[in-house]
């Protein structure tokens, strides 16, 4: 498989002038990616996201190793030609008063217009072109600082597109979004990335955003810079490993990460539907689903569930007392507030 980019033997940090210290965050890494690919680069807050993004894209000097884009060293690029293979979105929002959606998209076809900087009418339809994609041709003419947070990092997306890099790196590219936006905003990144051949990079701290989304992650732990897709048995590990110390936990089944819970007991389940939503919500609760069981466990709280639709029915039968519930609510705040006896699970 060609690398589009090629990560040896890399150390990031800083470097101090006055002492000669190199300040590295993170161990040697070796990493790579391919065409067509959505990346996640993930790490708790200080892990070195975004320095290893700016050390990419050649803002930042490394340490030591080489960086490899699309076959050819980093640093054998000239301006121009970097300009034309990889394309950086930072984090801070773009407020300029009177700055016009078109003309902020249209930064990006920079690198191609020469010295007078001027767009031809065949650029001038490409940035038009590229607006259109993200879903913004309409507002080409509106004042950015107009724009929702949402509507301005599509613009930015826009601008990557009219600079046509093969790859793009995207620092905390849903910082500011509401959650369908940031679904939406990762979603058009993996279209883009997987239609248009690209190599796309967004750093985030959501790890379980990021399980969702990714076609791979580069996971930045205490052990180095883990790499692999979102199911493998080493990532998976890895991320487990970043939260043994803390009151959360990740479910390597579901991606969700939540507070560890105390386990009070079992309640059994019987039902024809899928029992994920009463499986989390039993967990949530501190009790261990037993779905359907074949042997009657007559000690145990039983729950009957049925769903139709709109319709829920819920029975719930312990001590031989029933009650009938229409909702998840209602069920959860009476086993709250009336526990089954303490069990051994």
């Amino acid at each position: 498989m060609k690398k589009s980019i090629d990560i040896q033997d890399l150390m990031i940090g800083y470097r101090r002038r006055s002492s000669g210290y190199s300040g590295a965050i993170t161990r040697p890494m070796h990493l790579s990616t391919a065409g067509s690919e959505l990346l996640a680069l993930v790490g708790l807050n200080g892990a070195g996201k975004s320095t290893l993004l700016r050390t990419i894209a050649g803002l930042q000097k490394p340490i030591d190793g080489k960086i490899i884009l699309c076959g050819k060293p980093l640093f054998d690029y000239s301006r121009n030609e970097l300009a034309k293979t990889i394309s950086f979105v930072s984090t801070e929002p773009v407020n300029v008063p009177y700055l016009k959606v078109f003309d902020l998209a249209a930064m990006g076809h920079y690198p191609y217009t020469g010295r007078m900087g001027r767009l031809s009418e065949e650029d001038k339809y490409q940035v038009l072109e590229a607006l259109e994609l993200v879903g913004l041709r309409a507002m080409a003419w509106r004042n950015v600082n107009t724009l929702s947070d949402g509507e301005r990092q599509r613009v930015m997306i826009a601008r990557t597109l009219v600079q046509n890099t093969p790859i793009v790196l995207f620092d905390e590219p849903t910082a500011y979004l509401d959650m369908p936006h940031k679904y939406e905003t990762l979603a058009l990144l993996q279209r883009l990335a997987h239609n248009q051949q690209k190599t796309i990079i967004y750093s985030t701290h959501d790890i379980s955003l990021a399980t969702r989304t990714a076609d791979k992650l580069w996971l930045i732990t205490s052990t180095g810079v883990h790499e692999g897709a979102p199911e493998d048995h080493d990532i998976q590990r890895s991320i487990k490993e970043l939260f043994n110390s803390t009151n959360v936990e990740y479910n390597t089944f579901t991606g969700d990460i939540r507070p560890k819970n105390i386990i009070y007991g079992e309640i059994a389940v019987h039902t024809k539907n899928d029992p994920q939503r009463i499986r989390q919500a039993l967990a949530r609760w501190g009790y261990h689903c037993i779905l359907n069981p074949r042997i009657p466990h007559e000690d145990l709280p039983k729950i009957t569930l049925n769903m139709k639709k709109t319709e829920l029915s819920i029975t719930y039968l312990y001590a031989g007392k029933e009650r009938q519930f229409a909702s998840f609510y209602e069920l959860g705040m009476y086993i709250i507030k009336h526990p089954p006896a303490t069990q051994k699970v």
